[in-house]
């Protein structure tokens, strides 16, 4: 079962991130970092998100959780804390 938890957050973190990327695809060409450093701060927004679907899986029942549900409202937070 933690395998398959595992497995399940992985695969969600990077469909909320590569939600992001197509939201904020043209957001990073306007900004004034190099594309070092805005893969530097997307790595750190992919890792908060791994974190932040284990988080919200550990509320649920992970097992019976329903996977859209749950990238809708890991993205919501996410965008949350990193719009500020």
């Amino acid at each position: 079962d933690a395998q398959i938890q595992d497995v399940m957050a992985i695969t969600i973190a990077n469909d909320v991130c590569n939600r992001m990327d197509l939201q904020l695809g043209q957001t990073y060409e306007r900004l004034k970092f190099d594309a070092h450093q805005i893969q530097v701060y997307r790595n750190d927004v992919k890792e908060y998100v791994q974190g932040e679907v284990r988080v919200v899986m550990g509320r649920h029942d992970a097992l019976r959780t329903d996977p859209q549900r749950l990238a809708k409202e890991v993205l919501a937070s996410t965008l949350k804390v990193f719009a500020e």
